[in-house]
Parts: C-alpha cells; sequence; structure tokens
C-alpha cells in the first residue's frame, strides 16, 4: 500500500479552467472521498490519477513515486468505473482475470488471485456467468474483484454506485465498507453524493469549481463548515440560512424584523454588521421557551418516524426546515412557536465564510 499526494494540480479543455491548482494528501490505508455538485471536476481529478488525463501542471506521487508522467499501468492503481466497464463476450472469471493475463502473470497467481477475490465479494457461483446475466450489484461486484485481483496500492472509484437503484446503494456502501476494512488499501472514492461520502469516508474533500472549499472528517465538515456552501451540501435536510443584522445586545435582526439570540462570537460585532445565521433541521425545536418566535406550518413530509416540517416566518422572512419525530399532532397551517437555540446556530459573514464562535471554530 502507498499513501497519494496530489500537488497544485491543474487541468483545462481549451478555454475552460476544470483544475485550479488542487492539492490533497491521502495517507496510506486511508479512505478519501472527492464530494461536490457535477461539473466540479472531481472525475478530471480522479482520471489525472489514474493517468487516463494529462495534468497541464502539478504533479501526482504515490508513495515515494512520482507518476505525472508515467502510463496507467505502471501506476501500480486499479480504477473501477461508474459503468462498471466490463466485457460482455467474457465470464466473470476471464474479467476479473484480464489484467493478470495482459500483465502475463502465472496461471496458477491468475487463478489464485481471481478465487480471494471471489470469495471477499461472495461471487464464488458467478465466475462462470457473462455480465449479461448479472444484477447491476453483481456487475458492479464483478469490476471490484478485477480491481483487488491487481493488488493495487491505490484504488480509484468513480461514482461506482450512480447506476443502482436506492436499495442496493445502501446495501452497497456497507459491502465499501466492509471491504476497506479486509483490504485496507489507501482509497481514493468520487461520488455527487453526499450521504455517500458522510457513510464512507474517514477524510471528505469538497470540491467546487475546480477548487477544494474544506477537507476534513465526515463530524469535522458537518459541525464545523468552513463556509455556507459546504454547510448546505452536507446534510439531510440542508442547513436553513437566515439572513439577519448584529444588534447591541448579542441578538440579531431577521429580515422579518424579529430578533434572536446569537452565541458569542469569538471576536465581537459591531451592531449593524450583516451575517447569515444557519441552523441544521435537526436542531429547530417546535414548542414553548423563552425567545421562541412563531412560524405558520407550511408544508409537512412524513416519512414514517420522521417528519420535515417547512416552516413560514412574517413577512419578508426566509421560511426553514425542522425535522422532527412524527407524532401526528403538527398540522398544516397552523402557527407553532419555534426554538432556533444559540448554540446550535452557525453564522457566516457576507461572503459566506464561517464566523468563530466561543466553544466552536469553522
Amino acid at each position: 500500500m502507498a499513501g497519494l499526494t496530489i500537488d497544485m494540480a491543474r487541468k483545462s479543455f481549451g478555454a475552460t479552467e476544470v483544475l485550479k491548482g488542487v492539492s490533497i494528501d491521502v495517507a496510506d490505508g486511508e479512505f478519501a472521498v472527492i464530494v461536490g455538485p457535477s461539473g466540479c471536476g472531481k472525475s478530471t481529478l480522479l482520471r489525472a490519477v489514474a493517468g487516463l488525463e494529462e495534468l497541464d501542471g502539478g504533479r501526482i506521487v504515490i508513495g515515494v513515486r512520482d507518476v505525472t508522467g508515467l502510463a496507467p499501468s505502471e501506476r501500480g492503481i486499479a480504477m473501477v468505473f461508474q459503468s462498471y466497464a466490463l466485457y460482455p463476450h467474457l465470464s466473470v472469471r476471464e474479467n476479473m482475470a484480464f489484467g493478470l493475463r495482459i500483465a502475463k502473470a502465472d496461471k496458477a497467481e491468475i487463478a489464485r488471485q481471481v478465487q480471494r477475490a471471489a470469495q471477499i465479494l461472495n461471487i464464488e457461483g458467478l465466475l462462470d456467468r457473462k455480465p449479461a446475466a448479472l444484477s447491476g450489484g453483481q456487475r458492479q461486484r464483478v469490476a471490484i474483484g478485477r480491481a483487488i485481483v491487481r493488488q493495487p496500492q491505490i484504488f480509484l472509484f468513480d461514482e461506482p454506485l450512480s447506476n443502482l437503484d436506492a436499495d442496493l446503494r445502501v446495501r452497497m456502501r456497507y459491502e465499501f465498507a466492509k471491504l476497506h476494512r479486509q483490504l485496507g488499501t489507501t482509497t481514493l472514492y468520487v461520488t455527487h453524493d453526499q450521504v455517500e461520502a458522510m457513510t464512507l469516508a474517514d477524510r471528505i474533500i469538497v470540491l467546487r469549481d475546480g477548487r477544494i472549499e474544506q477537507v476534513g472528517s465526515p463530524r469535522m465538515l458537518y459541525e464545523r463548515p468552513a463556509n455556507i456552501f459546504v454547510a448546505q451540501f452536507l446534510g439531510t435536510p440542508r442547513m436553513n440560512i437566515l439572513p439577519a443584522t448584529v444588534a447591541d445586545d448579542g441578538h440579531a435582526a431577521l429580515a422579518d424584523g424579529r430578533r434572536l439570540a446569537l452565541p458569542a462570537p469569538a471576536v465581537p460585532l459591531a451592531p449593524g454588521t450583516p451575517l447569515s445565521i444557519g441552523i441544521r433541521p435537526e436542531h429547530v425545536g417546535i414548542g414553548d421557551a423563552p425567545g421562541a418566535l412563531t412560524f405558520t406550518v407550511g408544508f409537512i413530509e412524513r416519512l414514517g418516524g420522521l417528519a420535515t416540517v417547512h416552516l413560514q416566518g412574517a413577512a419578508g422572512s426566509e421560511p426553514i426546515a425542522g425535522q422532527l419525530r412524527d407524532d401526528g399532532r403538527l398540522g398544516e397551517g397552523a402557527s407553532v412557536p419555534v426554538r432556533l437555540p444559540p448554540e446550535h446556530l452557525h453564522l457566516f459573514d457576507l461572503a459566506g465564510r464561517a464566523i468563530e464562535t466561543r466553544g466552536k471554530r469553522p
């Protein structure tokens, strides 16, 4: 195994700059996930690590080797694609063995590695089938098995679950986590799905417009987002954002004129300073309490034991969403007192950057 270093990676397609000086360090044995919206450059970055795209600037180091100018076959990587990329005329066994056959590995070693991978992935009974006879999840396992037999230093996964249905995606996330625990191979995984990122990653790299917005553990990014983009990209339903202005007594005035108690900023904010206040839906409380604000229930999404309640404030205010246990008592159109606890508020400046508060660092 080996670590991975991406140093100031740049890539343009014509006049469009896709990667704008991206630097990432992935530790030996780490499961790192690159997440971001479509078009942010994450797949281009992964293909550059694989050697399928040539960088315009920067370098890629695997272990102690600078592999920037090496062919894909010389990099010690194995890549699993969104489309599986299986050969339809070959059996599962032949698909998994293909890379080793091209490398002229010993036949006995090929058979041993294919059997080992099939056991790990629980597909021993599928080895003589063709891809057309497999389900989507089985095809994905075969694609992963083809990567495993090569015993790479780095696994690269490019949105491997995006073609699967919702239930199978959940099960395959568990399989990916189990596989990483078994093999311990350094992994760089690309997805646009923040749930995949939160559930699989040791560390998440949030990419936007070819630049890194924030890097950290899933918990750190969720609890201490560096800016509004990261705050709203991670978490479902996404974080509520309310425009406000700092008042003179530890409160802020919301857009509708109502006042809200703030957490203490690490550096005092001058009255009149514009800011945005963020709060996650699970921290929105419904019920009487000091400082509660009245909202109207606009719409309720009922999801079995949980409900997402969409709340509308006074004229001119931003609607917010709360997530709570669904006991069936709330109805649309009802006026309810809503608590936005100061200890769960996130503050952002006019540029959308997190403002440090006492006990919480961005």
